[in-house]
C-alpha cells in the first residue's frame, strides 16, 4: 500500500496493522496521539506547499478520527484539531456524525472535502487551501461554520444546511470564476454571517437563506460580472446588513429581501453597467436604508415597490446612479436633505422607467414632507410632478405620432422595398394592430388576387387615417401645452390657488394706472344715454377750453364765465375712482358701478383708446383667473 492508497478504515485493527507495517505517516502518527489525548495534531504552522510524510495525513484515516473511532479506540469529546497538514484524498463524511467539532487549520486540501448532510458540533477550516472547493449541503451544525482566511478554489456548497451558530468566511479568498463561489441557498445560520474582508470572484448566493443575526460584507470584494455578484434573493436577514466599503462586479440582488435592521451601502462601489448594480425590487428594510457616501456606481439602482423605514442618503450618491427607478418606493421617515432642487433631481431621475412616467415617487415625499411640517416644499414637489407627468403625457403622444408618420413612410415604399420596411416595424411593436393593418394591404403576399384598385383606395384611406391621427396629435399637444401653462401659472396646477389672487391683485394694478392716466388725461365719458345727450354734458364735451370734462361735469361745482362757482348737472352722478374701475373690470363676481357709469373714449386721447382695447384683455383674464382660482379653491380642480 503507497502513501497515496488508503481504503476506508472502520476498525482500530486496521490502523494497528498500518502502524506495525510502517505504513503510517510521522504527521498521521502525530494525529493519532493527538486523538487520544484531546490535543491539536501540530504538523507545522504554515500551509505546506510540497506533500511529504512529514505532513501528509490520508483522508480516511483522518475520517475515522472524526467520527469517533470504534470501540477499541474512542478519540476525545473535544474532537479533532489539525495544523499544517497535508490532506491526502478526499475527506468523505457524508451523511456522517462527527465525534466533537471538526478544526482544520493552515491545511491543504487538494481533493474537494465531501460534508453532504454531515452533523457536527461545528466545522472549522481556516487559513486553509481548498483547491476544489467544498461540498457541505444540508449540513448540520450545532455550532459555527468558520472559513476565515482561507483560500478556495472552486465552489463551496452550504445550501439547504443549518448553522446553529455563525458561519463566518472573513479575509478569504474564494475563487470560481464564471460559477458560484460560495452558494449557500436555503441556508439557515441562527447567529450571523460574516464575509468581512472576503474576495468572491464567482457569484455569492444566499438565495434563501434565512438569517437570525446580522449579514456582515464590510469591506468585501465580490466579481462576477456576468451575473449576479451577490444574489441575496428573497433572503430574511434578523439584524442589520453591512455592505459599508464593499467593492461588487456584478449585480447585487435583494429582490424580495426581509432586512430587520439596516441595510447600510455607505462607501460602496457597485458595478454592473450593463444591468443592475443593486436590485432591491420589493425590498424591505424594517429600520433603515443608508445610501450615503458612496463611491461610485455603474449600472441601475432598482428600488420599484422596496418598502425601508428610515432612508439616510445624501444627492451626491444617487447622482452616481446610471439610472433610477423609484416606483412604489416608500420609506416613513427621511434623514436626508430636503432641498427641493436637489430632491426633483432626484425624482426627475427615479420616476422614468422603459420611457414611462411613475408620478408615484413625488407623491411619496410630498406627502412626507406634509406630515412633517414642510407644505411649501410638499407644494412644490407636487406642481413640480405636475409637470413632469403632463409632459410625459405629451411626449407619449408624441412618440405615437413618430409611430404612425413610419407607418406612413413604409406604405409608401414600393412593393419589393416594403418588406424589408415591415420586418423593421414588426421587431420595433410586433403586436400592433395598424401594422397588422399594413400588413394585410401588402397585397404582393397577402392578396395577390385583389384588384389594384381596391388596393390603391384601401391604401389611400390608411395613409388618411395617419394623417389625420398625426394632426390631431399635433393639436392636441398644443392645447394641453396652453392649458398647463394656464393652469401652472395661474394655480399652480391647484396646490398653489393662492397665486390666483396675486394674478388679479397684477390685472387690478395694470387696469387702475390705465384708468388713472385715461381720466387725468379727460378720456372718460359717462356711459348712460340721456346724460350723453342732455344739455350739460354736450355743452361741457363740446367746449374745446375744458380739458377733462367727464371731471368738471362729475364735480359738484364748476366755474361760470364769470368766475363765479356753479353746481354742475352731473353732480349726483356716479364718482368716478380708478381702482375701484379697475376692480370691476377684472373681478366677474364684483360690481362697483363704475364699469357700468364709465367708459374711455376712443377718441379724445391715446390713453382713452389704450385702455379701450386693454379692457377686453383684463375682462376676459379676470374671468379666466377668478373661474380657476375658485375651481382650485373649492376642489374642484382636485390637488391629490
Amino acid at each position: 500500500m503507497t502513501y497515496d492508497d488508503l481504503h476506508l478504515i472502520t476498525q482500530w485493527s486496521q490502523v494497528v496493522q498500518l502502524r506495525d507495517n510502517g505504513l503510517l505517516t510521522p504527521a498521521e502518527l502525530i494525529l493519532l496521539d493527538a486523538a487520544e489525548t484531546g490535543e491539536t495534531a501540530q504538523i507545522s504552522r504554515t500551509v505546506p506547499n510540497l506533500k511529504a510524510p512529514a505532513v501528509l495525513i490520508r483522508a480516511a484515516l483522518l475520517r475515522y478520527l472524526i467520527l469517533g473511532g470504534c470501540k477499541d479506540f474512542r478519540t476525545q469529546p473535544s474532537g479533532i484539531t489539525v495544523n499544517g497538514a497535508w490532506i491526502g484524498g478526499s475527506l468523505d463524511l457524508n451523511f456522517t456524525t462527527a465525534r466533537g467539532p471538526i478544526d482544520l487549520y493552515n491545511c491543504y486540501l487538494a481533493e474537494k472535502p465531501q460534508m453532504v448532510q454531515l452533523s457536527a458540533d461545528g466545522v472549522a477550516i481556516v487559513g486553509c487551501t481548498l483547491m476544489d472547493g467544498l461540498n457541505a449541503a444540508r449540513l448540520q451544525i450545532s455550532g459555527n461554520v468558520t472559513l476565515n482566511g482561507s483560500r478556495v478554489d472552486g465552489k463551496i456548497s452550504l445550501s439547504g444546511g443549518e448553522i446553529k451558530g455563525h458561519l463566518s468566511c472573513t479575509q478569504a479568498t474564494l475563487r470560481n470564476e464564471g460559477h458560484s463561489s460560495l452558494k449557500a441557498q436555503g441556508l439557515t445560520v441562527v447567529s450571523s454571517v460574516l464575509l468581512e474582508g472576503t474576495t468572491a470572484t464567482g457569484q455569492v448566493s444566499f438565495l434563501g437563506s434565512r438569517i437570525g443575526g446580522q449579514l456582515v460584507c464590510i469591506g468585501s470584494s465580490f466579481h462576477n460580472p456576468e451575473g449576479h455578484a451577490l444574489n441575496a434573493q428573497s433572503i430574511q436577514v434578523r439584524g442589520d446588513a453591512f455592505l459599508r466599503h464593499a467593492t461588487t462586479e456584478g449585480e447585487v440582488s435583494f429582490l424580495g429581501a426581509e432586512v430587520g435592521g439596516v441595510l447600510d451601502c455607505t462607501h460602496a462601489t457597485m458595478r454592473n453597467p450593463e444591468g443592475q448594480a443593486l436590485n432591491a425590487q420589493r425590498l424591505i428594510v424594517r429600520e433603515g436604508f443608508i445610501w450615503r457616501r458612496i463611491k461610485g456606481v455603474a449600472g441601475g439602482v432598482d428600488l420599484t415597490s422596496a418598502h425601508v423605514g428610515d432612508l439616510w442618503d445624501d444627492p451626491e450618491s444617487w447622482a452616481h446612479c446610471d439610472k433610477l427607478y423609484l416606483s412604489g418606493f416608500i420609506y416613513d421617515v427621511l434623514h436626508g436633505s430636503i432641498n427641493v432642487p436637489d430632491r426633483l433631481a432626484w425624482l426627475k431621475k427615479g420616476a422614468i422607467s422603459r420611457r414611462e412616467f411613475y408620478p408615484q415617487p413625488y407623491e411619496q415625499l410630498a406627502k412626507l414632507l406634509r406630515e412633517t411640517g414642510h407644505r411649501s416644499d410638499a407644494r412644490a414637489i407636487m406642481v413640480a410632478k405636475e409637470k413632469e407627468q403632463r409632459k410625459a403625457s405629451r411626449a407619449r403622444w408624441r412618440r405615437e405620432a413618430e409611430w404612425r408618420t413610419s407607418l406612413f413612410q413604409a406604405s409608401l415604399e414600393a412593393p419589393d422595398a416594403r418588406a424589408e420596411a415591415l420586418a423593421s416595424l414588426e421587431a420595433r411593436r410586433p403586436n400592433d394592430e395598424n401594422l397588422a393593418r399594413l400588413q394585410l394591404l401588402d397585397g404582393a403576399k397577402v392578396a395577390p388576387d385583389l384588384a389594384p384598385t381596391t388596393l390603391a383606395l384601401a391604401l389611400k384611406q390608411f395613409r388618411d387615417e395617419q394623417r389625420w391621427f398625426q394632426t390631431r396629435v399635433w393639436w392636441r399637444n398644443a392645447g394641453s401645452l396652453l392649458a398647463d401653462k394656464v393652469f401652472g401659472l395661474v394655480v399652480g396646477y391647484g396646490h398653489k390657488p393662492e397665486r390666483s389672487f396675486y394674478m388679479l391683485l397684477v390685472l387690478v394694478a395694470v387696469g387702475w394706472f390705465l384708468a388713472d392716466k385715461a381720466w387725468e388725461a379727460g378720456d372718460f365719458a359717462p356711459t348712460m344715454g340721456p346724460v350723453l345727450m342732455s344739455e350739460g354734458w354736450q355743452a361741457l364735451a363740446t367746449d374745446e377750453r375744458i380739458q377733462n370734462p367727464a371731471q368738471v361735469w362729475s364735480d359738484k361745482y364748476m366755474l361760470a364765465p364769470d368766475g363765479v362757482p356753479v353746481l354742475t348737472p352731473g353732480r349726483d352722478y356716479e364718482t368716478f375712482h380708478a381702482l375701484s374701475y379697475a376692480v370691476d373690470l377684472v373681478v366677474p363676481i364684483v360690481s362697483l358701478g363704475q364699469e357700468a357709469s364709465w367708459a374711455p373714449s376712443t377718441t379724445r386721447g391715446p390713453w382713452g383708446q389704450t385702455l379701450w382695447w386693454v379692457r377686453w384683455w383684463l375682462i376676459a383674464l379676470g374671468w379666466i383667473v377668478t373661474a380657476i382660482g375658485a375651481a382650485a379653491v373649492t376642489g374642484v380642480i382636485r390637488r391629490d
